[in-house]
C-alpha cells in the first residue's frame, strides 16, 4: 500500500462516486451533524467498550455495526441506504486491507507454529543478556524494517509473531512491548522515501521526497532517541531482572531459518512489490519453507488447527470490523461532510501559526475518522497545501506537519491499523490476559506520542517553519 499507483486508483474511485455524493448531500437528520453521529457514537463506543469490557476487536466489530444502524436512521433515504453501503464496500483500499490482513494472519502462524519462537529463545540464553532489554530490542529492530520497507502494517505482521511471545515469555510487560513495536512501525512509516505517507505528503504539497525525508530527519531522530531510552527504562523497570542465558527450552533451530522470511519482505517492497503480493509470497514461502526443513508437517499444515486456517480465522473480526468501518466512512464521503468540514477549517487561519495549527487538526480529524494515516494525507493533502501556500509557508513544512500528524494519531487510535494488529497477535497468545486491551498499549506508543508533542511545539514556538523565496509558488 505503500506505492504510487494504489494511491491514483484510491483517487480515481473516489472520483467515480461523485454522482453518489451529490445525491446524498444534506439527506440526512440534524443537519450538518446528522452524517458524524455514527462516527462520533463510533469512537465514544470503541473508548467507553475497552475500558469497561476489555477491549478485543469481536468487540469493536459490534460498536461499529451499531453506529451503522445509527447512520441508517439518520439518513433520509433509506430505501437507498444499500447504495451507500455497496460503495463503500467497493473501495479498492477495503480490498486490500482485507487481504493484508488474512495474509498477514497465515504469515504469522506459520512464523509461529514453526517452532521459531522456542528457537530465538534458545538462541538468546547463549548470548546472555537482560530480558529487560527485549522493549528496546523490538523498538530498533521494527524501526529499521519499518525504515527499510516503508510499511508500518508489514513491519509489525513481521516482529509481532516473533517478539511478543518471546518478550512475554520472558516476563515483559505486553502493552509495552506492543508500544515497542508500533514505535518502532511509525518510525518509518513517517521517515521512509517509499513509505505510502511519506510520497502522499510529498506529492500533495509539490514538494521533493528527498527534501521531504531531508527536513523530517530531526523530528524523527529526537522522538526516535527518546522512545528508546523510555523502552530501555521502563523494560529494566517493569521486568524482573532475568537473564537469557541458560533459559531451558528445547527447540529445533531449524527453524531460525524462517526469518529470511523478514528479510524477503523488506528485499520485495524495495523492489517494488506492493504489500499484498509481498504477504502472499512470504506466506508461499513460509509454508515451502517449513514443510521442506520439517518444522510443520503437511498433516499439520493442512488441519484445522495449522497455521493456514488459523492465521485466516484469526483475522476474521478484524476483517468484519473493516467492512463495517468502511461503510461509516462512505457516509461521510457520500453527504459532503468532508468537504464541508474542509471549508469550515480553512476559514479559521489568521496567521502563519493558526495555518498550521489548522492544518495539523484537520489532519488528526481526518485521521481519526479514516482510521488510517494513508487516507488522512491523500484527503487532506490538498487543503493543506492551500492553506500554506497562500501564508508562503515552506512545502516541506506543510508535507511533515501532515505526515507526522497523521502517522501520531494513527499510532494511538483504538481502531487503527496498529492497534489492532496488535491487539489480533496478542489474542492468540495464551500468556497473555482475556482483558487485554487498547489502554494496556497506547500508554506506551511513545514515537507517535511524541511526534505529536514536537509537530506541536514547533507551530507554536515557530521552530522550524521556513517561508518560501519571492516568487517561489
Amino acid at each position: 500500500m505503500s506505492h504510487i499507483k494504489e494511491t491514483d486508483q484510491t483517487l480515481n474511485d473516489k472520483g467515480d462516486k461523485n454522482g453518489l455524493k451529490n445525491k446524498y448531500t444534506g439527506g440526512f437528520y440534524l443537519g450538518k451533524m446528522g452524517p458524524w453521529i455514527p462516527i462520533i457514537l463510533m469512537v465514544i463506543g470503541l473508548i467507553v467498550g475497552t475500558k469497561i469490557g476489555g477491549g478485543g476487536i469481536l468487540r469493536f466489530s459490534l460498536i461499529t455495526f451499531l453506529a451503522v444502524i445509527a447512520g441508517f436512521f439518520l439518513t433520509k433515504d433509506k430505501k437507498n441506504f444499500g447504495k451507500v453501503a455497496i460503495s463503500g464496500l467497493t473501495n479498492s483500499m477495503l480490498a486490500i486491507i482485507i487481504i493484508a490482513f488474512l495474509s498477514a494472519g497465515v504469515l504469522g502462524q506459520l512464523l509461529r507454529q514453526s517452532g521459531l519462537i522456542e528457537a530465538l529463545v534458545h538462541t538468546a540464553g547463549s548470548v546472555n543478556f537482560d530480558a529487560g532489554f527485549l522493549p528496546l530490542i523490538s523498538f530498533v529492530i521494527c524501526a529499521i524494517i519499518s525504515t527499510s520497507c516503508g510499511t508500518s502494517s508489514g513491519s509489525i505482521t513481521a516482529m509481532a509473531p516473533v517478539m511478543l511471545p518471546l518478550a512475554v515469555g520472558m516476563g515483559c510487560s505486553p502493552g509495552l512491548v506492543c508500544g515497542a513495536i508500533i514505535s518502532g512501525a511509525i518510525f518509518g512509516d513517517n521517515l521512509a522515501p517509499i513509505s505510502d505517507t511519506t510520497i502522499g505528503s510529498a506529492l500533495t504539497q509539490e514538494a521533493q521526497v528527498g527534501d521531504v525525508v531531508r527536513t523530517r530527519l530531526p523530528y524523527s531522530l529526537i522522538a526516535g532517541g527518546i522512545s528508546a531510552v523510555l523502552f530501555a527504562v521502563l523494560g529494566n523497570v517493569t521486568t524482573a531482572s532475568r537473564s537469557m542465558e541458560g533459559v531451558a527450552i528445547e527447540a529445533d533451530l531449524k527453524s531460525l531459518l524462517l526469518l529470511v522470511l523478514p528479510v524477503i519482505m523488506i528485499i520485495m517492497i524495495k523492489k517494488g512489490f506492493d504489500l499484498v503480493a509481498t504477504l502472499l509470497v512470504c506466506d508461499a514461502m513460509g509454508i515451502v519453507l517449513n514443510l521442506v526443513l520439517g518444522t510443520i508437517n503437511l498433516d499439520a499444515m493442512l488441519s484445522n488447527e495449522g497455521p493456514i486456517v488459523a492465521g485466516l480465522s484469526g483475522m476474521i473480526n478484524l476483517v468484519m470490523y473493516c467492512i463495517l468501518l468502511f461503510i461509516l466512512l462512505e457516509i461521510l464521503n457520500c453527504s459532503g461532510a468532508f468537504d464541508a468540514l474542509v471549508q469550515g477549517l480553512t476559514k479559521n487561519c489568521k496567521s502563519a501559526r493558526s495555518a498550521e495549527l489548522v492544518c495539523m487538526l484537520g489532519t488528526a480529524v481526518g485521521t481519526a475518522a479514516a482510521g488510517g494515516s494513508s487516507p488522512a494525507v491523500l484527503f487532506f493533502g490538498p487543503m493543506v497545501r492551500k492553506v500554506t501556500k497562500d501564508f508562503g509557508i515552506e512545502r516541506t513544512r506543510g508535507a511533515n506537519i501532515l505526515d507526522g500528524t497523521a502517522c501520531g494519531i494513527c499510532s494511538i487510535l483504538p481502531y487503527g491499523t496498529p492497534v489492532m494488529l496488535c491487539l489480533g497477535f496478542t489474542a492468540e497468545i495464551a500468556a497473555i490476559p482475556a482483558d487485554f486491551g487498547y489502554f494496556d498499549i497506547v500508554p506506551y506508543s511513545f514515537h507517535g506520542i511524541l511526534l505529536l508533542v514536537l509537530f506541536v511545539l514547533s507551530i507554536l514556538t515557530g521552530v522550524g517553519r521556513r517561508y518560501v523565496k519571492d516568487g517561489e509558488a
